[in-house]
């Protein structure tokens, strides 16, 4: 995952969106495609700001070398683009029983202005099973925005709307996820222990993961080599 951490005065906290001031650039996953955004829409990224990357390694008895490495196509100089930011429903408190082959943990998501849905991407680990975001309106109906019924750990997509996907302001996104952690799974490391959230392939995670822009937000892009 590459991170954007945008400048800040000396001696004040990191600025951002994500954990530890660290808005989401990028990543990439088993099965993941690249990152394209729709006409007009970009990341944007401020003068100063440093790209942290973030690496999960796990060991396997062998030295090795690693260059990790990004490529990115900037916006044309004095484009009006919307920016794009990244959202999560996330859920790192739960606790999978040992044996259970079907746990449901949920996580949820407010806007807080109108907001433009680019795309969604599910994320957790070998004992994933499925995975359900639910838009539920001011109103309070309600609306399925991605089902994928038979999550992949080694095959994760995204999934990127076609037509335009509003969501008002006080719209909910409901993630809902099911996890096997039972002998069933043929994935599964150790079905005779609970499991908790953690980075290693073996721990689990939820995260609803999506891309969106705000309706009303526009800036001008300067082109850069």
């Amino acid at each position: 995952i590459v991170f954007i951490q945008e400048p800040t005065p000396t001696g004040s906290a990191p600025r951002g969106e994500g954990r530890g001031g660290f808005n989401k650039l990028s990543g990439f996953a088993p099965g993941e495609q690249a990152k394209v955004f729709p006409e007009g829409t970009a990341k944007l990224i401020k003068a100063g700001s440093k790209l942290t990357f973030q690496v999960h390694y796990t060991t396997n008895g062998t030295a090795a070398t690693d260059r990790s490495y990004i490529g990115l196509h900037f916006a044309k100089d004095g484009q009006k683009l919307a920016p794009a930011l990244t959202g999560t429903a996330t859920n790192a408190s739960f606790v999978i029983p040992a044996g259970d082959g079907n746990y449901e943990a949920h996580a949820s998501w407010t806007a807080q202005e109108d907001v433009r849905i680019i795309d969604l991407m599910p994320h957790m680990h070998v004992r994933g099973k499925d995975f359900k975001y639910t838009a539920v309106y001011p109103d309070g109906h309600s609306e399925v925005l991605l089902d994928v019924p038979k999550y992949d750990f080694n095959w994760q997509l995204l999934y990127r709307y076609g037509p335009e996907k509003v969501l008002p302001k006080g719209t909910r996104i409901d993630c809902v996820a099911h996890f096997d952690n039972s002998t069933a799974n043929k994935y599964n490391p150790d079905p005779t222990k609970d499991v908790k959230w953690g980075d290693q392939t073996w721990e689990e995670m939820m995260i609803g993961w999506f891309d969106y822009t705000v309706s009303t937000s526009t800036v001008a892009s300067t082109d850069r080599k």
